[in-house]
């Protein structure tokens, strides 16, 4: 609700400072406290979501994987991935299937090795 809109009523998006200011809190906890880096996720199903993508931060304490979510056909959510995951790399690829929503009409879920295919490899599968 950053600005106030009611969650699942319309797409929201992240900036640059926004997900900066994540990778920022969760690096600061990393080098506080010794700990291994951690894994920040950012879902994306839509061009507009992640905005000025080329300026995020990349440091050693934390790892951002582009996660490529929304429900759909195999060829939907390859086009998606392809527009906005490959089209626009940060640091690793990662990709959500649903069980339910992506098989409501009769589609097949894509098999692990279907997309361990993909350029870029997804090094994180979500299946919900």
């Amino acid at each position: 609700m950053k600005f106030g809109d009611v969650p699942g009523k319309k797409i929201g998006t992240f900036n640059t400072t926004d997900i900066n200011d994540a990778i920022d809190f969760l690096a600061s906890l990393v080098k506080k406290y010794n700990l291994p880096p951690k894994i920040l996720i950012v879902h994306r199903f839509t061009q507009g979501m992640v905005t000025d993508y080329k300026n995020i931060k990349k440091v050693p304490e934390v790892q951002v994987v582009m996660d490529m979510d929304g429900w759909g056909s195999k060829v939907l959510k390859r086009s998606t991935y392809l527009r906005y995951i490959f089209k626009e790399p940060v640091e690793f690829a990662g990709f959500k299937l649903f069980y339910k929503n992506d098989t409501k009409a009769g589609n097949q879920l894509y098999t692990p090795g279907e997309l361990l295919q993909f350029v870029p490899k997804p090094i994180y599968i979500q299946y919900q």
